[in-house]
């Protein structure tokens, strides 16, 4: 007589079964999330709302000791930058695990589908950001399309070191369950930074043209105000005396100098340190008139110096 009783084989569920259990953890962790950051965004939005009518700007103290105002993301920003990203991650978890997954562990143990699944969460969590923050200068794609971006607390570009510390401290924003200990971070710090700004020495910012040093091009021909592009360039202003900081600073400075609440503050140290730099004559910049005009004295050495390099290439590839 046959016996009824089910081997242990025949009890232990396929891989498409476990397939699908690993994608309905998937779906059950999304509407969590989605009802969690839900709940979180009418309150956040509000916050954002007040905290960028009240103070929403940074005053940056630059390596190049020039200062620098950066607006700060706000919480209605980064909430909707997060929610885009974890979407992007939550497509990407049923995609790998529906293609991924399944090829890979037809003869596998059961048990190590469910691993496998909490390891590819693991590492969609945290390297979706490190790698797109690295790829994309301090921006993914929710912080892309909101036109928000990670930079150091100087202003200057985020650096591998602060890139690596402020995406595993990631971990620990997380708790309770999705960013709780981040939120609070965020609610209660005056730059809205989490664990992981705080300890990366990083703020997250609104990508205007008046923001930080990065979105500076040193190629943009900047308008000049008090002088004429005739005029004779000074035999003191040497620019090999300049490092490419230099560069970037002064043309930062006469590009956005309309967009400065107080010009005068950066232009007069801007402009004795470019000339102790040169050791130029001694010269005080007593008004912004005197500062603004050295600078762009040495702006219109640059153009020309960079024009007549192009005029000798093109003549070096004629001659070849």
């Amino acid at each position: 007589m046959p016996s009824s009783r089910t081997s242990p084989a025949d009890r232990v569920p396929c891989p498409r079964q476990w397939v699908n259990r690993a994608c309905s953890l998937a779906q059950s962790f999304s509407r969590s999330l989605i009802k969690s950051l839900t709940l979180m965004l009418i309150p956040i939005l509000l916050k954002d709302s007040v905290m960028s009518s009240l103070d929403p700007s940074v005053r940056i103290d630059t390596p190049e000791n020039v200062f620098l105002e950066a607006e700060i993301a706000g919480f209605g920003s980064r909430f909707l930058a997060a929610l885009i990203d974890y979407v992007i991650i939550f497509v990407l978890l049923i995609v790998l695990a529906y293609c991924g997954l399944q090829p890979s562990i037809q003869n596998q143990d059961a048990s190590w589908v469910v691993a496998a699944y909490i390891l590819l969460l693991f590492g969609l969590f945290v390297f979706y950001h490190l790698a797109f923050e690295f790829i994309w200068n301090g921006q993914t794609p929710g912080k892309r399309i909101l036109q928000i971006r990670v930079v150091q607390s100087n202003g200057m570009p985020l650096t591998i070191q602060g890139l690596l510390i402020r995406n595993l401290i990631r971990l620990f924003d997380f708790l309770p369950f999705f960013y709780g200990v981040g939120l609070l971070a965020i609610f209660v710090t005056k730059n809205t930074q989490r664990l992981g700004d705080l300890a990366a020495r990083t703020i997250v910012v609104r990508e205007h043209r008046r923001v930080t040093l990065y979105t500076s091009r040193a190629d943009v021909t900047v308008t000049y105000r008090h002088i004429h592009h005739n005029q004779e360039i000074p035999a003191y202003i040497e620019l090999t005396a300049l490092t490419p900081a230099d560069r970037r600073t002064l043309v930062s400075y006469l590009q956005r100098r309309d967009e400065l609440s107080n010009p005068d503050s950066i232009a007069r140290p801007l402009a004795r340190r470019i000339a102790a730099a040169m050791n130029a004559p001694t010269v005080n910049f007593y008004t912004l008139y005197e500062a603004e005009t050295f600078l762009e004295l040495v702006a219109r050495a640059y153009e020309l110096a960079d024009r007549q390099r192009s005029e000798n290439q093109a003549n070096s590839r004629a001659l070849s």
